[in-house]
């Protein structure tokens, strides 16, 4: 693993490749700001029930990190995406796409717009995730 000095974002191999463009997170919640607090619910409950993570936050999306980068948040004007990476397809309603990202891995992408679908079932994957080694 490596730490880029500059941003702090963690990668597998060292000096790999990246922008180091830092994004208030604030900006992503311009015109969107009924998700700021789904979001906010849902960091505090990853927090709790799936590990502790490291928040930064890019032009693109937010990344939490907790040994890998383990989820992407991209917060639109009535949901939030999620994508997390894991070595299967999740085979849910809930999940709308899956990306391959390698020969073994899929990005599984899902949409949440409340509370509620913040359940076991969600965390339950974003804790695989999370304990993933890519």
């Amino acid at each position: 693993m490596w730490i880029c000095p500059s941003c702090e974002r963690i990668f597998q191999k060292k000096n790999q490749q990246h922008s180091c463009k830092k994004y208030p997170i604030e900006n992503h919640f311009k015109g969107k700001e009924s998700m700021k607090k789904l979001y906010q619910h849902l960091l505090n409950e990853v927090n709790k029930q799936v590990g502790k993570c490291k928040v930064i936050s890019l032009p693109c999306c937010i990344h939490l990190f907790g040994n890998y980068d383990f989820i992407a948040i991209l917060p639109k004007k009535k949901e939030i995406e999620i994508r997390f990476i894991l070595n299967r397809k999740i085979k849910s309603n809930r999940i709308e796409s899956h990306v391959p990202v390698s020969a073994e891995n899929y990005k599984n992408c899902l949409r949440i717009s409340s509370q509620d679908d913040i359940d076991e079932e969600l965390l339950k994957w974003l804790r695989k995730s999370y304990q993933f080694k890519k």
